[in-house]
């Protein structure tokens, strides 16, 4: 089985992670929006199963994802000069590496999140709220990533993690790109555990996304820790790839990666406390380690090459930053309607919605008029 082949298959894996994780932060959300974060759907002996109370705990997995992908980029580097140190040469010149990094991945992000952002003042009129000049000046830093430094409000409350995952990018990618071995081996593990242990003793929990942490927001920190240790994910995965392993250690591996998976989402959907994140964000690393170095026999004989998990993937971005604009207008318009029914509507809408935008993205890169356009959104993704 030759690398490029491998490459579709790990890479078919992590997108359907993507989507599924992507998903179950909508839930959580949808839960806090119909049912106040009370909803439960089962209870198995005294047991009780709730409607992903927990689910924002997935953020954790595009944490690690982001470092892993950092450090990815990083190595690259390294293969190119042979190094396993900076040799930029200057402060100056490791500061423009860093922010040329970081502001290619908020161009990645931004055509979808601007669109999202323009859409959320119509769906706020369509329901009925008013519409003031200091709603639109309090949100204009928000069209630059800036929630998170504290300054005016979201036009798009959950994205906060695209804040906070753009300002520990700024801390984490030098201090990688600076350090790589130390870091990815020894800094980034044990500052991923004092910065996670520190939160949940101070605040108890890796959630509540408007807790202030010291001088910062607690999510800075937290994706700070997460992405670090997503770095030494990749730096591990990297190590296991390519390697001749017999069929009882891929059973084992993918074993291990759907335990992990199946433990974090029984976690999701418990009323368990909130400390109990910290085990749940390792049990991601783990699954993050093994689906991306491929090496499990679920990888190994093909399972996610199919086009539908990468396409799954590719959708889940534009899933995240419009499911406002579904939870805010269906319950709106649906409000005789019964909550679980509201739940599906808003659900399928997000999804179509996100169905359509990759649709029309495709369509711009067809079209002889819009090609030159999408040519050059491409290159900035």
């Amino acid at each position: 089985m030759n690398k490029q082949s491998l490459k579709k298959q790990k890479n078919g894996s992590v997108e359907l992670l993507r989507f599924l994780f992507t998903s179950i932060i909508i839930f959580f959300h949808i839960n806090l929006d119909l049912w106040d974060q009370k909803k439960i759907i089962a209870v198995i002996g005294d047991i009780p199963v709730t409607f992903f109370n927990h689910g924002n705990i997935g953020v954790e997995f595009f944490f690690l994802v982001t470092g892993w992908l950092m450090a990815k980029s990083i190595y690259s580097r390294y293969i190119q000069t042979k190094t396993t140190s900076y040799t930029g040469g200057t402060v100056t010149g490791l500061f423009t590496e860093t922010i040329n990094f970081v502001t290619h991945k908020a161009r990645t992000i931004f055509p979808y999140y601007l669109l999202a952002c323009a859409l959320t003042p119509l769906v706020r009129v369509m329901t009925d709220r008013m519409l003031t000049f200091s709603y639109f000046l309090n949100r204009l830093p928000s069209l630059f990533f800036l929630q998170r430094v504290g300054i005016g409000k979201p036009f798009i409350g959950c994205t906060w993690y695209l804040s906070s995952m753009l300002i520990a990018l700024v801390a984490a990618y030098p201090l990688c790109r600076r350090f790589y071995k130390a870091y990815t081996l020894f800094i980034a593990p044990v500052l991923c555990a004092v910065l996670l242990g520190a939160i949940i003793v101070f605040t108890g929990s890796l959630g509540d996304i408007d807790d202030w942490f010291f001088f910062t927001y607690k999510t800075n920190i937290r994706a700070f820790a997460e992405i670090s240790m997503g770095a030494t994910a990749f730096e591990i995965s990297r190590r296991m790839q390519g390697r001749v392993y017999p069929a009882a250690v891929r059973i084992l591996l993918s074993l291990t990666a759907l335990t992990c998976m199946s433990l974090s989402i029984a976690y999701m959907c418990s009323a368990m406390e909130g400390r109990l994140g910290i085990g749940v964000f390792y049990l991601l690393f783990v699954l993050v380690v093994i689906a991306f170095s491929g090496e499990g026999i679920l990888c190994h004989t093909g399972c996610f090459s199919h086009p539908l998990f990468s396409y799954l993937g590719r959708i889940s971005l534009p899933m995240y930053v419009t499911q406002t604009l579904l939870r805010r207008s269906v319950p709106w318009y649906f409000a005789g309607s019964s909550q679980w029914t509201q739940c599906v509507l808003i659900y399928l809408g997000i999804f179509g919605l996100a169905v359509f935008l990759d649709s029309a993205s495709a369509f711009m890169h067809r079209h002889p008029v819009l090609q030159p356009l999408a040519k050059r959104q491409t290159q900035h993704t």
